[in-house]
């Protein structure tokens, strides 16, 4: 999605631009055929739309493609160990109090978040300046979410909540930036999918390329940087002005003939993707999640490459069509709904939401695990690459985007961060940097 984005963007400035696929476009986003049913895979929600409102101003598109919708219940029930926790919590709720506190606290961020999301982090810019000095008030002396979520002194049950939206950088709370932690009060009532699924998220940005002069053509075997030239899986020679990888850094690495180095402990989640296909609408909310037990427990399975002995569960109902979404390590290691763990996990899964025997009664089901994630990915499927030091989290990273005048880098894998807003606004940074260059 940053490629195909970023290539429309800089269509739209006159540039031609070809787009090498190896796979399919969209990367972790497709559509893929369960029991019947089109299911749409990668990103389940669709938050902070005035990044995608950003992106449709700088193609100087008139109208939104996504005719996007609230999401009823926002972020989901979150079922905590110490009882579950509506996000947003309504008024007359027993924690509601807790919340405004939480929401007073990340309220000085507010106005500027998509700021942060869409501008080159340089300290010789006014625009970031005043939004990372919001985001300083914020957070204030506590730099990782877990040390914000302490600080705050809410009831258990919405700390356990706030702590499951870290995994939003893919890290556990204890290695997440702090801006993750206030993440909830900042989203959660404006939660969003496209009236008809994510996919057409891909859809539109393939037909922005097009309408565009974008050339798409397939895999690349070996890149040379210096020469700005791509040897192609076939041996053709393809030779260009610019190369701009949205790879992971590790795999570009590779394509450059230089180390591949992924250490394991730094390495952000991976998952087990379990779509399931029904007869009938599946009686459960739009979005249930089912945190950890115990995060300390969690962090240090996952930091050991270790199965966790109980880990995060996104559940996501759709009608007919259920996707069920298990965290695991980035080991690129196979886990098939026979694995003795997943069968534990989706059994856990039933067992908190009151639905014994709900995936046995599904009509189909297909499974996406770590294998898959690594073999179009990140190292050992890890969804959002490294993890980097709290200090080069999220908005405030210093990451390389140019490695060299002919090569640039866009993605997930060097703007940190999970979802769309993360990916389209890295999309917009490189577009301005290139610019500006």
């Amino acid at each position: 999605m940053a490629g195909l984005t970023l290539a429309a963007l800089l269509a739209q400035r006159g540039h031609a631009i070809t787009v090498y696929e190896a796979d399919r476009l969209g990367g972790k986003l497709r559509r893929i055929e369960v029991g019947g049913l089109s299911v749409d895979t990668g990103p389940s929600l669709f938050t902070f739309p005035g990044v995608w409102h950003r992106v449709l101003a700088r193609l100087k598109e008139s109208s939104d493609p996504l005719d996007l919708r609230p999401l009823p219940g926002g972020l989901g029930i979150h079922h905590t160990p110490f009882g579950p926790v509506p996000l947003p919590v309504r008024p007359g709720h027993a924690l509601h109090a807790d919340w405004l506190r939480v929401c007073e606290a990340a309220a000085p961020v507010a106005p500027h978040l998509e700021t942060l999301l869409t501008t080159p982090p340089r300290f010789t810019s006014p625009a970031f300046l005043r939004a990372s000095a919001a985001l300083a008030r914020a957070t204030g002396p506590h730099p990782t979410a877990e040390g914000w979520i302490r600080a705050r002194r809410v009831h258990p049950a919405l700390a356990h909540a706030l702590r499951t939206h870290a995994l939003n950088a893919g890290l556990p709370p204890a290695d997440a930036p702090a801006l993750y932690a206030l993440l909830p009060a900042l989203i959660a009532g404006h939660v969003c999918r496209p009236a008809g699924g994510m996919g057409v998220l891909l859809d539109s940005l393939h037909g922005f390329c097009t309408a565009r002069g974008v050339q798409f053509r397939g895999g690349v075997g070996q890149v040379d940087a210096a020469s700005g030239s791509l040897t192609l899986d076939g041996g053709e020679v393809a030779r260009h002005d610019l190369l701009v990888s949205a790879i992971d850094p590790a795999r570009l690495a590779a394509l450059r003939g230089l180390p591949m180095h992924s250490p394991l402990p730094r390495r952000t989640v991976s998952g087990v993707a379990v779509y399931a296909a029904f007869t009938h609408p599946v009686a459960l909310p739009a979005t249930s999640i089912i945190p950890p037990s115990n995060f300390a427990a969690f962090r240090a399975a996952l930091r050991a490459g270790a199965l966790p002995p109980d880990t995060l569960a996104l559940v996501h109902a759709d009608g007919p069509r259920l996707a069920v979404l298990l965290t695991a390590p980035a080991t690129a290691r196979p886990l098939t709904p026979e694995h003795p763990w997943v069968r534990a996990q989706l059994a856990r899964v039933e067992q908190v939401l009151n639905m014994p025997g709900l995936l046995a009664s599904a009509s189909a089901i297909r499974v996406l695990d770590p294998s898959h994630y690594a073999q179009g990915g990140h190292p050992g499927g890890a969804i959002y690459g490294l993890g980097h030091p709290v200090w080069r989290g999220g908005p405030l990273h210093p990451q390389p985007y140019c490695l060299s005048p002919r090569l640039w880098q866009v993605g997930t894998g060097v703007h940190p961060g999970g979802g769309i807003p993360a990916i389209l606004g890295g999309a917009l940074i490189v577009d301005q940097l290139l610019a500006q260059s």
